[in-house]
């Protein structure tokens, strides 16, 4: 089982799930069985299909790498691949074109809608951490901590532990704080530690 506890690792578990999800293998293994048995035109509509959202979720991915990026195209790849995992994958990079521009509100939205939708475990732990970082941000820490208590993905246990002490520290109680803290620590493992234990031992009554 992997754990996640940074943003970067968040991002290369999305990247991972759609390498190990993603058409390329899907469309060789359609492409081989299709000349040995002789498909008919459906199934070679399909792989084209496939083929045709894989190079239009990539040309989405390049243009909201840019740091003035229009959400205009990939708004309008949600809306036309809505059942497929592309469209969940495009939303959360959405969301962090938003909050880089801080409009937290629309990127709140989208993230409500992920965790609504019927997606793979491993995105919707991610739009739920999201989501909650939002809210904390926006003051709104009750809100923030009733989100994280609908994420039961233990790879995400020392995320959402820290998170919840930070919750707890900017709401004044170092007790609860202080007992993320360690819980966090303790799903951590052999992981390394750096700035969580920093933030425990800032909260550990000298002897």
């Amino acid at each position: 089982m992997e754990i996640y506890n940074t943003e970067e690792q968040q991002e290369e578990a999305i990247k991972r799930f759609l390498k190990e999800n993603g058409t390329s293998l899907v469309i060789g293994a359609f492409i081989g069985l299709a000349g040995i048995y002789g498909w008919n035109y459906y199934q070679k509509s399909q792989i084209d299909q496939m083929a045709q959202e894989s190079l239009a979720y990539s040309q989405v991915t390049k243009t909201l790498a840019s740091p003035e990026a229009s959400l205009d195209q990939a708004s309008k790849f949600v809306a036309e691949h809505a059942d497929t995992q592309y469209s969940q994958l495009t939303q959360l990079l959405m969301v962090k074109a938003l909050v880089e521009k801080k409009e937290f509100d629309q990127a709140t939205t989208i993230l409500k809608q992920v965790v609504a939708s019927n997606v793979e475990q491993t995105v919707k732990s991610i739009a739920f951490m999201r989501l909650a970082r939002i809210e904390m941000m926006q003051l709104r820490n009750d809100d923030a901590l009733a989100t994280l208590a609908k994420l039961n993905d233990s790879a995400f246990d020392v995320q959402k532990n820290e998170l919840k002490g930070d919750i707890f520290l900017a709401q004044g109680d170092q007790v609860k704080a202080r007992s993320a803290y360690q819980s966090a620590m303790d799903a951590a493992g052999d992981l390394p530690k750096g700035m969580l234990e920093m933030k425990l031992n800032d909260l550990t009554p000298a002897a």
